[in-house]
């Protein structure tokens, strides 16, 4: 009986004190992350906060049929990564559960949402694509929401806007593919960003940079899977997304891979990059690290063979046969033979020298002395007590900026006799680009005169006679991207194409400019014609008929003015399918030179007239006849109509 009663006491104190101990053997687990209802794509990253009255033996996280065993990382946190590998998509529970020394356990959950990000893949456009005006997008996006994902294609501008500013062009779901219509964004360029968006994610790719061109004047005869940075009559030299250059032979279609930029790629890469097309193949600088500043490394293509010419060097410019570049020094390369000749002991910055087809070799020594150097002899050309900069030489003159003390820019035509002031030398800063002040070609020099911030361009001849060419109240700006400075804008008769931004013109001495479409890219004379590269399109220009003037480079006064669009050469013939038969759009005047700075007539008809004297009603009749026939022969010429291309 004692027995029995001594076992009933111990009963009722152990049911006594259950409740105190549950007090004293209190656990609590608090989740630090993932919140709640968080979006996890691959793995759950963990950790608790756990507090507890007596020991924690261990803490385990069980989401689907996975576990893991947290980690105590110091004092209460305990961390660990789960894997949501296998589970499907949409709602699970993730437990987390501590468990004390006595096996006492507390859990928590959190709802966690598996949700892999969707992928996208850009099938077009291509890299720095042109719209004239009608482009196509096309991409493709993969998620694992039983409905798919959507497709939002943005235009984003940065140019002038601060913040960017985007526009919608199109969407559609799991797959796109659409031609958009862009003439209402004619003359801007803009990035294109694919937006991909399911149900608790998004993500955005970055897609082509696109230029939108609408001038009927451009046809576009060649287009690269990249950025055109060269073109000849049989190849085109350019570069793609991936920092790879190529080379295409135009005649069998075949791309060449010539060099691929090692790492650390150069943080921008634009039309700033330099490479130039030689007879035996190319010449590329590639900058240097992070940046793209400063000396990079010099190549050359020779003969399906990369020979590295300089490691920390500048390639200047390529002209024939002939290439200027520094590295442990300053070169001269003659390109058809492969060999260097060292014009100067210093490495000069390829602002201070320049190479003419001819050969001839311009450059400034130190800050205030210009040479040429031809057959190895270097003559002294210009000296100034002001810096000198920039020499720009066609093998007949050489042009050079004088800065001035007080910081102006002064244009300088240096002669054996001495200087000769052309006009003042602003760097404008058009969209996208830099141009320069002068341009010269077939002894013309095409040049920026005016007050400041209401420049406009001028040429002078090879007599030395000077036209205003441009009369605009904003301010014009010469034709060339940085890596073409002084060069491509001016061709064999004088004719100078131009900027007035938001448009470029082409003009000549004794006609109005002739508007040929939006700044975007830049003009090149090759041969006979004028061409427009636009990001990764090659355009011919149709010229028309821009007036009279100087023809025939070094002619003297009087004679027609004659466009060469009429002597074409095999590079537009090729591309255009092998015809011959181009019309010829001069207008000949054949009449004195217009004094210099007279504003030209308005028309092309009002130039003949007040030249051959009429008046009164004949003069009326002559006009009417000559306007009906210039616009019979506008409509002949206009593109699309009376003409095929390949």
């Amino acid at each position: 009986m004692r027995t029995i009663r001594v076992l009933l006491m111990s009963l009722v104190c152990a049911l006594a004190m259950l409740p105190a101990r549950a007090a004293w053997a209190a656990i609590d687990v608090t989740f630090v992350y993932p919140g709640q209802r968080a979006w996890i794509d691959g793995s759950v990253s963990v950790q608790v906060q756990v507090s507890s009255t007596l020991q924690i033996a261990r803490v385990t996280a069980q989401l689907g049929a996975g576990s893991v065993i947290l980690t105590n990382t110091g004092g209460t946190t305990y961390r660990a990564g789960i894997s949501m590998f296998g589970l499907p998509y949409g709602e699970h529970i993730l437990t987390v559960t501590a468990t004390d020394v006595t096996g006492t356990s507390v859990s928590a959950q959190r709802t966690v949402l598996k949700d892999q990000p969707p992928t996208v893949q850009i099938l077009a456009p291509r890299h720095e694509s042109v719209a004239h005006p009608a482009l196509r997008l096309a991409a493709t996006c993969v998620d694992d929401h039983p409905e798919d994902c959507t497709i939002r294609v943005l235009a984003v501008f940065r140019d002038t806007t601060t913040p960017p500013t985007s526009v919608e062009l199109a969407r559609g779901t799991a797959a796109l593919d659409t031609v958009v219509d862009l003439s209402a964004l004619s003359g801007r360029r803009f990035g294109l960003e694919f937006n991909v968006i399911d149900t608790f994610s998004s993500m955005t790719v970055a897609g082509s940079t696109i230029h939108v061109e609408t001038s009927p004047l451009l046809t576009a005869i060649e287009e690269m899977p990249g950025q055109i940075l060269d073109f000849d009559g049989s190849r085109i030299l350019f570069v793609n997304a991936r920092l790879e250059f190529f080379s295409l032979d135009r005649a069998t279609r075949v791309i060449t891979r010539i060099l691929k930029v090692p790492l650390p790629y150069p943080s921008q890469f634009n039309e700033t990059m330099r490479g130039f097309l030689t007879g035996a193949g190319a010449v590329i600088e590639v900058p240097v690290g992070l940046g793209g500043g400063g000396a990079g490394t010099v190549y050359e293509w020779r003969d399906g063979a990369l020979l590295k010419l300089a490691e920390h060097g500048r390639l200047a410019f390529v002209s024939g046969d002939y290439m200027a570049y520094s590295g442990s020094g300053t070169y001269l390369r003659d390109l058809a033979s492969g060999t260097d000749e060292l014009a100067l002991g210093a490495a000069l910055d390829r602002s201070k020298l320049d190479v003419a087809e001819d050969g001839l070799l311009a450059y400034v020594e130190g800050r205030s002395s210009l040479y040429t150097r031809r057959n190895g002899t270097s003559t002294l050309l210009a000296t100034s007590a002001e810096e000198i900069t920039r020499p720009v030489t066609d093998g007949r003159n050489v042009v050079f900026t004088r800065i001035l003390n007080s910081g102006q820019h002064k244009t300088i035509l240096a002669t054996p006799s001495g200087q000769a002031p052309l006009g003042v030398a602003p760097v404008a800063r058009p969209e996208g680009a830099q141009t320069g002040a002068y341009q010269l070609h077939a002894g013309y020099i095409a040049f920026l005169q005016g007050p400041r911030g209401s420049e406009q361009v001028w040429l002078r001849t090879p007599s030395g006679a000077q036209h205003q060419l441009s009369f605009f109240s904003t301010p014009s700006q010469l034709d060339d991207p940085p890596a073409r400075l002084g060069h491509d804008g001016v061709s064999d008769t004088g004719e100078v194409m131009f900027l007035n931004p938001p448009k470029r013109y082409l003009g000549a001495p004794g006609a109005a400019p002739r508007e040929i479409g939006s700044r975007l890219g830049h003009a090149r004379w090759f041969e006979g014609a004028w061409y427009v590269v636009m990001g990764n399109t090659l355009f011919e220009v149709d010229d028309g008929s821009s007036g009279e003037g100087e023809g025939g480079g070094a002619s003297g006064a009087g004679e027609a003015f004659t466009s060469a669009r009429g002597a074409r050469t095999a590079l537009s013939r090729r591309t255009a399918g092998g015809s011959d038969a181009r019309v010829t759009s001069a207008l000949a005047a054949g009449s004195p030179e217009l004094p210099a700075g007279e504003p030209p007539p308005s028309s092309g008809c009002a130039v003949a007239a007040r030249q051959t004297g009429l008046g009164g009603p004949l003069e009326t009749v002559v006009l009417a006849t000559l306007g009906l026939a210039m616009a019979a022969r506008a409509s002949r010429r206009r593109p699309g109509l009376g003409r095929e291309r390949s």
